[in-house]
């Protein structure tokens, strides 16, 4: 098989933007909580331009976004996420959110990767992450993370 490509030279082009020139990759989620990092991170906004931070771990269990009480009730806190995002915004950046591994609280089983054993499971039950009406403990928190998405991307 046989591609061919012209290249018309005397054309006046189109700009090519380099998406990637916007956005700084991150360690985890949770070094968003700190402070030395969020002065280092706005340096970075301030001097390069960045527009996004990328980071992996967002749901993470040292995030405490979802935790299991010993009766196995569900609660839900997003008083670090917010707390990142709400710093993203007020620097005039946004997250490019990746949501990666599994609390261990909604994790189907124990496979990790990684040095901080990153749980790789789906989820045990898909109701407990936020199919309302569908079990026991449905998260009250899928009208909550689509109006935030659409805040932070909009």
């Amino acid at each position: 098989m046989t591609i061919e490509f012209f290249v018309d030279t005397k054309d006046a082009g189109s700009p090519f933007p380099h998406y990637r020139e916007q956005c700084v990759g991150s360690c985890h989620a949770i070094m968003g909580t700190r402070a030395d990092w969020r002065e280092k991170l706005e340096k970075c906004q301030r001097e390069l331009g960045f527009q996004y931070v990328r980071f992996h771990g967002l749901l993470n269990d040292e995030m405490s976004v979802c935790k299991k009480d010993a009766s196995g009730s569900l609660s839900y806190s997003f008083f670090n996420i917010d707390s990142i995002f709400d710093f993203l915004l007020k620097i005039g950046m946004k997250p490019f959110i990746e949501l990666s591994f599994m609390p261990e609280a909604l994790a189907s089983g124990t496979a990790n990767c990684f040095h901080y054993k990153a749980n790789i499971t789906p989820p045990g039950r898909l109701c407990a992450v936020g199919s309302a009406g569908q079990g026991a403990d449905p998260a009250p928190t899928e009208a909550v993370w689509i109006g935030r998405s659409a805040q932070l991307v909009f």
